[in-house]
């Protein structure tokens, strides 16, 4: 045996012991991280020793270029799809628009998630090749998104034809390529040996890659779809009418089938602070009284998508930690409770002030 191989060897001698105390398989340890070793051998022409995507800055604005001009062409049927699904006449202005905002948001995704690298983690490795599938199946999201928001903004409604076939994409191509999660469906860092051998994360996921992305899809939509409808049904009682409207759960649904359970609950949480922006912004540009909860969504689904690498490993104090927090079902538990509690204190208040604005008879 080599000295690297020994001292290879070696260093793994403290996780072995460390899963042997607490009554784990040593030998399964070793096999998983064997595993995810396997999963990041690179091919022959490509350079390990260069970014998570292998790319260099020129190759990277080049991606960018094209993903501008990707972003027109589709952004163009896009347009031409929202008016055919509102049955409105073509807007020239609107079609520009969309083009354009378009053409931009693919833009900026392909170089954060290519070059900025706002997407890596380290818990989660794909194979090389689906590092760019994600990246590809990202924009396709976005697409749907921005179609949401087009006809939201149009006509108030999100089109049962974008989100549906939205959800069983997500949930297809989560399942065939079994690499396109942003994190694993459990990632436990809170166990007694996790400065030893790292967070713990089940075995079956490297074994059974296709079943974790079937699950892990799964997981996300029903918890955007049931997170939202049980928003909507508090929101509803409270204020005496729907402050979202069932086009709002299915987009959550889908939105939850391509990023995941945790990152979909962030997704719900930004959202408000979103609307602060989007809605002030649509306002003006559009002199429009109301703007429909969906784009707020949207607009936070994007943030997330592009901001998940500080989001997950967030951790201003050793006992406050995002990705803690995740491995822990009792915190998980009590911050459902107190985020219920606050909804339904936010909403009283706002009832209240829409009582107390009314005029007098």
């Amino acid at each position: 045996m080599s000295a690297v191989a020994e001292s290879g060897e070696n260093s793994l001698l403290p996780v072995h012991v460390g899963r042997i105390l607490v009554g784990l398989d040593p030998l399964e340890s070793a096999d998983f991280l064997s595993d995810r070793r396997e999963k990041d051998k690179f091919p022959v022409s490509l350079d390990p020793s260069r970014s998570f995507f292998h790319v260099n800055t020129a190759e990277a604005w080049l991606l960018t270029g094209a993903s501008l001009l990707a972003g027109l062409g589709i952004g163009w049927l896009l347009a031409v799809w929202a008016n055919r699904l509102c049955d409105t006449p073509p807007r020239p202005g609107e079609t520009r628009v969309t083009a354009a905002l378009t053409a931009a948001f693919f833009a900026i995704a392909t170089f954060a998630i290519v070059f900025l690298e706002v997407q890596r983690v380290d818990e989660v490795i794909p194979n090389v090749w689906w590092r760019f599938g994600r990246w590809i199946t990202h924009l396709g999201l976005l697409t749907l998104l921005i179609a949401a928001t087009a006809t939201d903004l149009r006509e108030y409604i999100i089109p049962d034809q974008i989100t549906l076939p939205g959800v069983l994409l997500g949930v297809l191509l989560a399942t065939v390529s079994g690499d396109l999660q942003l994190i694993h469906v459990w990632v436990d860092w809170n166990h007694p040996l996790v400065a030893l051998q790292g967070p713990e994360i089940p075995s079956w996921l490297s074994s059974h890659p296709h079943w974790h992305g079937l699950i892990w899809s799964l997981t996300g939509a029903a918890t955007g779809a049931g997170v939202t409808w049980l928003a909507r049904g508090i929101s509803s009682a409270v204020l005496g009418q729907e402050a979202m409207g069932f086009g709002d759960v299915t987009l959550m649904a889908m939105i939850g089938s391509f990023l995941g359970w945790q990152p979909m609950l962030f997704v719900f949480l930004l959202a408000p602070f979103c609307g602060l922006v989007v809605g002030v912004t649509v306002k003006s540009l559009l002199n429009r009284p109301y703007v429909p909860y969906g784009p707020y969504l949207s607009a936070a689904a994007i943030v997330v998508m592009l901001s998940w690498r500080w989001i997950w490993s967030w951790e201003p104090t050793p006992r406050v930690s995002i990705r803690k927090l995740f491995g822990d079902l009792p915190s998980l538990a009590i911050l459902a409770g107190a985020s219920l509690v606050l909804l339904l204190v936010l909403l009283g208040l706002v009832r209240w002030w829409r009582g107390g604005s009314r005029e007098p008879n």
